[in-house]
This record gives C-alpha cells, sequence and structure tokens, in this order.
C-alpha cells in the first residue's frame, strides 16, 4: 500500500512532470511504501477539474517525456490524495498535523511566499498573511498552513516535518525558512524555538513543462529531467539514491546558480526579442540562425559568472540547453517564458549584471536581453499588434515602457525595475539605451542579424586582467594585442589621463591627444609584434615584416587632419554634443579599434575577402555610423590598391 509521507502544496504541470514522476519511479524500484503523495492546490477552475479528473482515474495521469527522436509514456500512480485548499482548509492542515506526513514539499512560485526574494522581508500586510494570524486554523496562505501546522505538532509534542521547496528560486530553501519563521514569531513567539529543528534543504530543478489546455490532457514534458537536493531532512527521505536523475548533495548553491543563471536566464533572454520577432512556439525560434546564435552568446557571456559546478562541464551544460530548447516535439510557449520578468530578472539576470560591473566585465548580449524586455512590455509590437503582458508590476511598468517608446530614455524603466544603483553598473545603462534605440530603428530582425558583427565592437575583448596606466602614459608597458583589447580600467584610465582640465568630458583637443599616443603607440610596438599571434599572418623576412607593417601604419586614421579626428570624435559622441562621456568613452572607443582591426586584420589575411564590418556596418549607435564612412572608405581604398600592388607583384613574378 502507498501511503502520504509527502504532501505537496502546488500541483501544477511541472510538479507533476517532476516530483510525482521521480517518486513514481521510486515507489516502482522499492516497491509501495509509505513514500506517496497528498496534493495540496488553492481553490481555482483548474484545481477543480483537476481533482475532478484525478479522483475519477483512481489517481493516475499519463505522462508523455519527449525527446527529438522519441518518447516514452509512463503511468503515474505517485499522487494518492487531493485536497483543495481554498474549499477545505481544515482537511490541508489535518493532513500536515498527521504524524505520518515526513516532508512537505512546495511549488507554490515566487508569489506563494509573501515575502520579498531580495530583502526577505515577509509581506506582513498582505490580507492573506493577516487572514492567517487572525485564524491559523483556516489558512488561506501556503505560509500560514506549514506554521499552523508545526504549531499543532509542537502543541502536541511531534516531530516537525522537513519544508522542501521545489521552485525556481535561488536560495529556495533559504527563502522558504525566512518566511515561516517570520510568521511563527507573530504567529506564536514560542513557536520560534520549535522552528529551529525543521530543516529546509535547498533543490535545484529542472525539467521543461509546457502548458496543457485542460487539466485532464496528458501532461507532456521533455525527456532531461534532473534534481540536485540538500541532504539535510529532520523527519527521514525516501531512500533516492537508488534514482540517476536525483543528485544529494552538501551545497546546492553551485548547481542552482548554474541553472538559473544558465536556464532560466536565456529563456527570458530569448523570450522577449523571439516574441518581437514574431516567434511563438521556442522550438520554432530556435530554428532560427539569429535567435540560436543569440541564445548561444549570451550563454557564453553569463558562463563566465558561473562558479564550478562539481561534475558537470559548463560548456557541455550550455550546449545541452541548445539542443532541448530546440526540441521540436516540446512545444514550449515563447510567451510563458516571458511571464514575471520584474520578479525573474531579479534573480536570473541582476546578479550577474552586478558582478560583471564590479569585475568590469563586458555584458553587450545581457544588455541586449533588457532592451528586449523593455521594448516588449510596451505590450504593443512592431507591427501595432497588442502583446499580453503577465507580470506582477504590469500596471506599473507597462506605462513607463509606453513612455520610452517617446522619449528613447530606457533609464526610467531600469530604475523601477532595478533601483538608483542601476546606473552605477559600469557601462550598463549606456548599452542598454543603444540597443533600444537599434530595435526601434532597425527592428529586432536586423539586430539580431547584425550580432555577429557587433561581436567585433564588444562581445569578443573580454579581457579581466586590469592594468592600471600611470598618469605620465596611459599605454606606458602595453603590447599590440593589450592595445586591441582593452579592459574597462584601462579605458577609463585613459579616459581620467586625458581629461586634463578634469571637466569630466573630452572635448576635441583631449581627444586628439589620445589618438596621437595611441597611434604612436600602436607604431611603436609594431616592429616587435607578433603578427602570428595578433593578425594569424605568418612573416617570414623581414622585408615581408616591413611590409605589413607600413599597410597597419596606413590604415591608421591620420591624426594630423582635424577632419579624420571630428569622425572619431562623432564615432564616440552618442547625442552630438561634441564632448565626450566617461561612458560614451568607455563604450565605444573599444568599439572603433576593433572595427578598424578586424578590417586591417581581414584585408592582410584575405585581400580579395571583405569584411563583415565594413560591407553590413554595425548600426550600433543610431546616426553616428554616417560619420565613420570617411574612414571606412578610406579603408577600403588601402585594400584596394594593396590588392593591386600585389597583383602587380604577382604578375611580374610570372612574367619572369
Amino acid at each position: 500500500m502507498i501511503g502520504t509521507a509527502i504532501t505537496h502544496v502546488g500541483l501544477g504541470n511541472f510538479s507533476r512532470a517532476h516530483l510525482a514522476y521521480f517518486t513514481n519511479n521510486f515507489l516502482r524500484k522499492a516497491g509501495p511504501s509509505e513514500w506517496g503523495i497528498c496534493a495540496v492546490d488553492r481553490d481555482s477552475p483548474r484545481s477543480q477539474a483537476l481533482e475532478g479528473y484525478l479522483k475519477k482515474n483512481d489517481f493516475h495521469y499519463k505522462l508523455i517525456m519527449k525527446g527529438k527522436e522519441a518518447k516514452e509514456e509512463h503511468d503515474i500512480q505517485s499522487i494518492r490524495n487531493f485536497i483543495n485548499l481554498g474549499q477545505h482548509p481544515e482537511n490541508a492542515l489535518k493532513q500536515l498535523c498527521e504524524p505520518t506526513t515526513r516532508i512537505c514539499t512546495l511549488t507554490i512560485t515566487e508569489k506563494g511566499y509573501y515575502c520579498d526574494v531580495n530583502t526577505g522581508e515577509l509581506f506582513v500586510d498582505n490580507p492573506e498573511i493577516q487572514h492567517d494570524l487572525k485564524n491559523p486554523d483556516k489558512p488561506k496562505s501556503t505560509i500560514g498552513l506549514i506554521c499552523s501546522a508545526l504549531n499543532y505538532r509542537r502543541k502536541n509534542g511531534m516531530e516537525p516535518f522537513t519544508v522542501l521547496s521545489c521552485d525556481n528560486l535561488p536560495g529556495n530553501g533559504h527563502i522558504t525558512e525566512n518566511a515561516v519563521t517570520q510568521f511563527a514569531e507573530l504567529l506564536d513567539p514560542e513557536l520560534s524555538n520549535y522552528i529551529e529543528g525543521v530543516t529546509f534543504p535547498n533543490s535545484m530543478v529542472d525539467r521543461i513543462t509546457p502548458q496543457t489546455a485542460s487539466a485532464e490532457d496528458p501532461i507532456v514534458s521533455e525527456d532531461f529531467a534532473q534534481w540536485v537536493v540538500e541532504d539535510k531532512f529532520c523527519n527521514g527521505r525516501p531512500y533516492w539514491e537508488i534514482l540517476d536523475d536525483i543528485l544529494l548533495v552538501e551545497d546546492v548553491i553551485p548547481y542552482e546558480k548554474m541553472k538559473v543563471r544558465l536556464l532560466n536566464g536565456s529563456h527570458s533572454a530569448l523570450s522577449y526579442l523571439s516574441y518581437l520577432a514574431g516567434h511563438r512556439d521556442v522550438d520554432q525560434a530556435l530554428a532560427s540562425t539569429d535567435v540560436k546564435e543569440f541564445v548561444k552568446m549570451y550563454l557564453a557571456e553569463v558562463a563566465v559568472n558561473v562558479p564550478e559546478v562539481p561534475g558537470i562541464d559548463i560548456v557541455w551544460y550550455q550546449q545541452k540547453l541548445v539542443e532541448r530548447f530546440s526540441n521540436p516535439n516540446i512545444k514550449d510557449q515563447v510567451q510563458r517564458l516571458a511571464e514575471d520578468g520584474s520578479s525573474k530578472l531579479q534573480t536570473t539576470m541582476l546578479p550577474v549584471i552586478r558582478e560583471k560591473g564590479e569585475l568590469g566585465q563586458p555584458m553587450p548580449i545581457m544588455a541586449l536581453a533588457v532592451a528586449g524586455w523593455i521594448r516588449y512590455m510596451a505590450g504593443v509590437d512592431d507591427f501595432g499588434k497588442e502583446i499580453k503582458i503577465v507580470d506582477p508590476l504590469a500596471d506599473k511598468l507597462t506605462p513607463i515602457a509606453q513612455k520610452v517608446l517617446s522619449t528613447r530614455d530606457t533609464r526610467p524603466f531600469l530604475l523601477a525595475v532595478f533601483g538608483d544603483d542601476i546606473l552605477e553598473v559600469r557601462g550598463f545603462s549606456t548599452q542598454v539605451q543603444a540597443w533600444y534605440e537599434r530595435l526601434l530603428k532597425e527592428g529586432v530582425w536586423r539586430v539580431l542579424d547584425s550580432l555577429d558583427e557587433f561581436a567585433f565592437g564588444f562581445a569578443s575583448t573580454s579581457s579581466t586582467e586590469f592594468q592600471t596606466p600611470t598618469v605620465e602614459s596611459a599605454f606606458s608597458g602595453k603590447t599590440l594585442d593589450q592595445l586591441i583589447s582593452l579592459s574597462y580600467n584601462d579605458l577609463q584610465s585613459m579616459f581620467d589621463t586625458y581629461d586634463k582640465d578634469q571637466s569630466g568630458f573630452l572635448d576635441l583637443e583631449e581627444v586628439t591627444t589620445l589618438l596621437k599616443d595611441f597611434i604612436e603607440k600602436i607604431k611603436e610596438t609594431l616592429p616587435t609584434s607578433d603578427f602570428d599571434k595578433v593578425l594569424g599572418i605568418k612573416v617570414k623576412t623581414e622585408e615581408e615584416k616591413k611590409e605589413v607593417v607600413d599597410n597597419i601604419i596606413g590604415s591608421l586614421p591620420d591624426v594630423e587632419n582635424e577632419y579624420a579626428v571630428k569622425l572619431v570624435l562623432a564615432r564616440l559622441d552618442a547625442n552630438g554634443d561634441g564632448l565626450i562621456s566617461p561612458e560614451e568613452f568607455v563604450e565605444r572607443f573599444r568599439e572603433v579599434v576593433q572595427i578598424n582591426y578586424q578590417t586591417v586584420k581581414n584585408e592582410l589575411t584575405v585581400v580579395e575577402s571583405k569584411t563583415t564590418a565594413v560591407d553590413l556596418a554595425p548600426r550600433t549607435f543610431a546616426g553616428s555610423w554616417r560619420h565613420m564612412e570617411g574612414w571606412v572608405n578610406r579603408v577600403r581604398n588601402y585594400a584596394r590598391e594593396r590588392g593591386k600592388k600585389l597583383q602587380r607583384s604577382l604578375s611580374s613574378s610570372t612574367e619572369k
């Protein structure tokens, strides 16, 4: 006979495909035991329909696991009872008070914890929390239900049960413990001491499970499933070691960060841009090369900020995610992934954004993802069609996003979501602004299509070895490859060095001085540079080396020509006021260097090929690209002349 030692609160599709699936596998391997499930759910038309369906079918239902090539059907029998919390709170409370109940598992989403997951503050004024404090025998909230049950067990000398959160929240065990502890102190001060004996393990759960049309439909999931659980239980647990896909560990945090930052973060990132591009199914979006490349670039950018995970290769994990997202048999909805962005991005993206800011790491793809979210939150696409926004802060954020459509200033939205300090994160807000302007002026397809070009500017330079230049020279001691791949600290120090009047801006004269010094340093390093390492060119003789050096010098801007310097200034100057702010300089000077570098590199290695960055100009900062046309044309002319020179040389050799 199967018991109900596990009470699960929040019976959605995911828990039926994850917890119930694992429990079903355990019971099949170990045999019938106490470790079955009693499900508890809030009252809703869907939960009523689900209760009726389960009871009619003796609590059996179908789970269809679909891979790319095959599918498996499972008859799930691990759920043995269902209680509607809204209609029968006393029955739900009684179930948790039973001595046979050993574990209470949760999938109640972030909203179900009634607290700020960032600060930990309990929403004491919430009507349901207030109701449960006054009516502990008829709780409405999950937190009230748990505390009332634990208080009953305390008063009757019973052992507590473990509370195991299975929600997609970093530190879900800590969040649960914090909410329960705060509520308990308000309910009964003596309960706090008893709760010290309760354990709240952290866990990481993973399985893509799309929505179904009705409660009676079979549950459909991918064929991948993972569950990492902190082995910390106060009243026993199943012997999960017999199952391959459950990992019991001392510390879940590395696994959790990996999953939340990579899987959940990329889910949100791809959803907004994919929806704006017209995709409605996730696999359809990933069938687009541009979307797939965006996802890969996002994963690679964020993976830098994922700690080492025991037993898991991060590169393999990224590849596996792309494979899972691309599964054509899992019709997951793009708009489902786009829901609740204001809460999801707080945990999936914001910590990474802050880390990257502190470390001086570039984050252009994350900035593009956030720009896409701001555009999506306006509630209307590029064709004027309404977007249905599902977000707890929709009433606050959508009007702001709609105003941004007119003002083109994304800062008010960033401040409303992430707080005042987001503008202090190095370079982030300016990158979001630049991407947002491109999304409006060019459309999402053009922006996604140009990501390989944009990588020449930001994404390909991710040096984290910061070198603080001396006051005498911003470039002293740097080699050619270091000059090409300047870090954020390098650029900020360069700005400070050449801002002679300490005005906080660079004017034409200061930019001219900076460019002269920079180009002189490049010329100085060229004779001793490793061209094979920097440019991929093998130079055999001193004559060949001299020719390469001359060609590179010929491609550099003529800093004695005021017009040429003004072209560079215009490229750096986003708002056209003739002055370069620190943010403009840090974000745009690297792009100028990289475009020139990639052009020269390509033309030196293959004369006949054309530079992608030249042929398809990455109009990263709307309106300013036209100022670079003179420079680009000069580079093209140089390449043509060099090609003719080599052709003449080849013809001469043939005649001889």
